[in-house]
């Protein structure tokens, strides 16, 4: 696919999710893709392959949510493989807080799929709002209990 075609694949996404639509997005990575997270906070590191990410992170994580997570892109930038996209997000939490943060998502395809994303944000701001990585897995293990 070109940068064009990859681009549009992300615009797509982030138009669905500003409805609260997440389908498009996974039917837009491959199964076998990795979401990592820079930096040195709770939440850092790498998740690979669908299965897991969806266990180990977005399932903690929307668990935190009150209301659907809406996602809208301002800015899409294409390069051969890659698309970086400047991102505000928007949620209410269960308890009651806004979490409203500003990403930099890059996405890297391969064959009309993304098999990478890596995600730049406000660190701090998760943890006040959000807490630890290891609090949203604890709430979602109380939550099934």
């Amino acid at each position: 696919m070109t940068a064009a075609e990859n681009k549009e694949t992300v615009r797509r996404m982030y138009e669905a999710m500003e409805r609260g639509d997440r389908s498009v997005f996974g039917a837009s990575v491959h199964p076998d893709y990795v979401w990592r997270f820079p930096g040195h906070y709770s939440w850092s590191g790498a998740f690979e392959g669908r299965e897991t990410i969806q266990r180990d992170l977005l399932t903690p994580l929307f668990g935190l949510f009150q209301s659907e997570y809406k996602g809208k892109a301002i800015n899409l930038i294409a390069e051969g493989d890659f698309v970086v996209a400047e991102v505000r997000g928007d949620v209410m939490t269960k308890r009651g807080e806004r979490y409203h943060n500003e990403y930099c998502f890059i996405f890297r395809f391969k064959d009309g799929k993304i098999v990478e994303v890596i995600e730049y944000c406000d660190s701090d701001h998760i943890e006040r709002v959000l807490g630890s990585y290891e609090d949203a897995v604890k709430a979602l293990n109380n939550d099934a209990e």
